[in-house]
């Protein structure tokens, strides 16, 4: 005999996120995000520590931007869903203080492209889909990273030239190493739209 399917089931991704605004600072509590197939009730629902556990309807849901992040060593992921009051949440693969945690990365990317296989099934125009930060942060990251890079590499570069000594170029391979992931997150982060069949590949990785 063949049992009837379930009315609602549910995937659960053992991922750490932030509410409202939320920041680090020692360690962040709070991890667990479930997708939830209930037709017109599904929904996407976390659950606080020492709180109940808070569910969003995909209706809900008014727009979704992807950013990635970096303190020069790792990159981290960020995918922050906005509802329709304001409130958000920002699920990350970042570990408890917020460094990435590279076992997380291949769960985050399931659950990104599980979220948007999900709200694909939304009508056209009624979920912004957005990759990277906003045109003026993106200005500021680009001055940042020539600053960096002019200080880091122009300037080892033409020491080089200059005393022609070849030990200046372990200090370009050093600066250029350093600036490098900055290149790579200001890149990513270039502020556009993508269509939600096809999310980021670069805000996954």
């Amino acid at each position: 005999m063949i049992e009837p399917a379930s009315a609602m089931a549910s995937t659960a991704y053992d991922l750490y996120y932030l509410v409202n605004g939320e920041r680090y600072f020692r360690r962040n509590p709070n991890h667990g995000v479930t997708l939830i197939d209930a037709g017109r009730e599904s929904a996407i629902a976390w659950h606080p520590e020492e709180a109940e556990t808070v569910r969003r309807l995909w209706t809900d849901i008014v727009s979704v931007n992807m950013t990635s992040a970096t303190s020069g060593k790792d990159i981290v992921n960020n995918c922050r869903i906005n509802f329709r009051d304001s409130h958000f949440i920002v699920v990350t693969d970042g570990g408890t203080t917020g460094e990435v945690d590279h076992a997380r990365t291949p769960v985050y990317r399931d659950f990104v492209r599980a979220l948007h296989l999900r709200l694909t099934q939304a009508p056209a125009g009624t979920i912004a889909f957005n990759a990277g930060a906003s045109e003026g942060r993106h200005k500021v990251m680009t001055v940042i990273g020539l600053i960096a890079a002019l200080f880091f590499v122009g300037t080892p570069l033409v020491l080089a030239f200059v005393v022609r000594d070849w030990r200046v170029l372990l200090t370009l391979a050093a600066g250029a190493t350093f600036v490098w992931p900055f290149w790579k997150v200001i890149e990513a982060n270039r502020p556009r739209h993508y269509d939600p069949r096809f999310p980021p590949g670069e805000l996954m990785d």
